[in-house]
């Protein structure tokens, strides 16, 4: 089952993610003018201390990195831009005990290994975003089972969920946010369902609380 990480745990691997993710947006910036953002889901701004870990398991922090701007050509390439983003990492964590980013099927995931074993100690995941016309969140997808085909799916109910957060945090409402969250986790990986990420799961959490108490 699911559970909280202390902070004093993730703030070291957090810092060197945040260090990773500065490189890999200026240099998508300088070398393909693909102009991001990225942000910490979890434990982010948003949603302080929310990095959670499968009972004793390794945990892991998920980052979106959100496109502002970028080229014509990658819009219609969408494959070509995951790749660009993935090789752009590897170069960042090559020579470390991280291994090259895997594409998965809505994240590219890197994972730190205790030294030179199989195991693994952490794990960060980095999913790519942009706004549609209605100024929703969409996640590239990589379907892989339906011909390789590489497509925006919006995320759930995502536009406006920062103002949500700021009126359930003005009502006291976060500790049940975060209830909330921790139980839809588990639900999902109860069901093994492997289809909500956690930004998923963040939204879901915010819109139902915010359902219950706030219309």
């Amino acid at each position: 089952m699911y559970k909280y990480i202390e902070e004093s745990v993730i703030k070291p691997y957090r810092g060197y993610c945040s260090n990773v993710l500065r490189e890999l947006r200026d240099n998508l910036n300088k070398h393909y003018d693909i102009i991001t953002q990225f942000s910490l889901v979890g434990s982010g701004s948003d949603s302080r201390n929310m990095v959670t870990a499968n009972g004793n398991g390794p945990f892991d922090l998920d980052y979106n990195l959100q496109i502002i701007r970028m080229p014509n050509k990658n819009w219609d390439d969408l494959k070509s831009l995951k790749d660009t983003v993935r090789n752009e990492l590897n170069k960042i964590v090559h020579d470390t005990f991280f291994s090259d980013g895997k594409d998965s099927k809505s994240v590219i995931t890197s994972l730190l290994h205790f030294q030179e074993t199989p195991r693994v100690e952490f794990s960060f995941d980095i999913a790519i975003l942009a706004k549609n016309k209605n100024g929703n969140w969409c996640r590239l997808i990589h379907n892989k089972s339906s011909q390789s085909q590489f497509t925006w799916n919006e995320v759930p109910t995502s536009h406006n969920v920062k103002d949500k957060v700021q009126i359930l945090k003005a009502n006291r409402l976060w500790n049940e946010v975060r209830e909330c969250y921790l139980n839809l986790k588990n639900n999902y990986l109860q069901n093994n369902d492997t289809n909500h990420p956690s930004f998923i799961v963040y939204v879901e959490a915010v819109n139902q609380v915010y359902q219950r108490n706030c219309r």
